[in-house]
């Protein structure tokens, strides 16, 4: 059974009796309530405080609601959000380094300075509302972007959802957020004729092979940074991925890929076979030039040392090769996005391509290249409708074709058409007719009768289409 009171707290001022108690007045102190919610092992009574209250309604107001918290089975602490925030990052073991300093960075940076003076239990949204205003200008004075508040605000949201579970909140009051639209810039890939002049431009340079094995693999960088000599088969034409390579800090971290799906067979061409081959030979070369002083990482991409490649120089060193070319800008990431883009236009299936890519779901291939696929679907949609409605054959072609036939002759016209039978007709022409309209339409006089010819037994063709097509089924003039 739990117990709660509000009382007002003296004050120095207050006045006291001859034996120290206080004697009644008109107090000015706040008030506060207690809320008794049980005991512990050795029988003493576990109480919760909080004071602050200008009016007793207000403090009778906060303890109902302490006291609903505690019905629904909330740890009533005095655990402050920054408290909390730390402790939950200390426990986040099953995520890799570069998304745990992501997280700490954001908590430390923004979460923290505006949100960790504020009790847990007393978390509500309009202080996530006042922070995100205080926090859209950035700490550098550029504002920031919708996508940064967002990803600020998943990871609050993944500590209040956390929170939730463990009973230290009744409800997460991030749900309750409304956050500026997104606006995702899509990826920009390059075209082919783009690729063939950037890996022309940069022939000479001694990682080209690096990017080109991006471009045609479709690998992260950090998977193609810290790929193995052990998880290649030249012979089978394959590669395993089991490994990246990430940059956190400033400091190379070896890892498993980034989703379970990351973990792949990714098969190869021939000439990305003969490429390897080629750039393993030079790899030799470079180890003996060292001697004793390589280190052997037992890596395809390293450094002349054979130290491993840092993922940010990788990065800097592509885009430098790309303004020498005089190329657009380009993420090296995007490689990625090249090669799948080009996998879908050359009509490879959504499902294969994903796999290649390693991606979580094939939902999310389908998301990022939305723009491919309606171009894709779109030629679709044209070969669907060219064998379900082919193109008629233009009068000039049909003309040809007579023409050029061994076996065409004409048909003998009547001087009168007044007097041709309806026999000198083709019943092909006359099905398109009920019978008398087609006697009328017969004898109608033409100023130009249309010429017709039969080849042999065959059907009969109306070189005269253009009427035909104005008018598929022609009515009887008036008499």
């Amino acid at each position: 059974m739990k117990h709660g009171s509000v009382n007002q707290r003296h004050t120095r001022a207050c006045p006291r009796g001859a034996n120290g108690t206080f004697i009644p007045h008109r107090c000015k102190g706040a008030w506060q309530w207690v809320l008794e919610y049980g005991r512990d092992s050795t029988g003493r009574r576990l109480q919760a405080t909080k004071s602050g209250y200008p009016t007793k309604a207000a403090a009778r107001t906060a303890l109902q609601q302490a006291v609903r918290m505690y019905e629904s089975g909330v740890a009533v602490t005095g655990q402050t959000v920054a408290e909390y925030l730390h402790i939950w990052l200390s426990g986040k073991h099953a995520l890799k380094p570069k998304t745990v300093a992501c997280y700490s960075d954001l908590s430390n940076n923004y979460l923290i300075p505006h949100l960790g003076h504020i009790r847990l239990l007393e978390l509500q949204a309009h202080h996530l509302d006042r922070m995100y205003a205080a926090i859209t200008i950035g700490k550098r004075g550029r504002p920031l972007s919708p996508s940064t508040i967002r990803r600020i605000h998943a990871v609050l949201r993944s500590a209040l959802n956390s929170a939730v579970k463990r009973r230290l909140i009744a409800n997460n009051p991030a749900d309750y957020v409304e956050l500026a639209p997104e606006n995702p810039q899509r990826p920009k890939p390059w075209s082919t004729a783009q690729c063939v002049a950037f890996l022309t431009a940069a022939a000479g340079d001694r990682l080209v092979d690096l990017y080109q094995l991006m471009l045609l693999s479709g690998m992260r960088r950090g998977e193609a940074i810290g790929l193995r000599w052990v998880d290649v088969d030249l012979d089978a034409r394959c590669l395993f991925i089991v490994q990246q390579i990430t940059e956190v800090r400033g400091k190379a971290v070896v890892g498993s890929p980034k989703t379970k799906r990351g973990t792949r067979v990714v098969p190869i061409d021939d000439d990305t076979v003969a490429m390897l081959r080629r750039h393993r030979e030079g790899q030799a070369v470079e180890r003996m030039a060292w001697g004793s002083a390589w280190n052997e990482a037992g890596l395809v991409f390293t450094r002349e040392n054979g130290l491993p490649l840092r993922p940010e120089y990788a990065t800097r060193h592509f885009q430098h090769l790309a303004r020498e070319a005089g190329l657009p800008p380009l993420r090296l990431h995007d490689l990625r996005h090249t090669n799948a883009s080009l996998a879908l236009q050359a009509g490879v299936d959504l499902k294969v391509v994903s796999d290649r890519l390693g991606h979580s779901q094939i939902s999310v291939t389908a998301d990022l290249y939305t723009h491919v696929n309606v171009a894709v679907g779109r030629a679709a949609a044209d070969q669907i409708a060219q064998a379900l409605h082919p193109r008629p054959a233009e009068p000039d072609a049909v003309e040809a074709n007579v023409a050029g036939s061994n076996t065409a002759k004409a048909m003998p016209v009547d001087a009168n058409p007044a007097e041709s039978s309806s026999d000198t007709f083709p019943s092909a022409f006359l099905a398109h007719e009920d019978h008398e309209g087609a006697e009328q339409a017969i004898n109608r006089p033409r100023s130009r009768p249309p010429t017709r010819v039969s080849a042999g037994e065959g059907p009969v063709v109306c070189l005269n289409t253009e009427r035909a097509r104005r008018d598929s089924n022609p009515q009887p003039s008036d008499p």
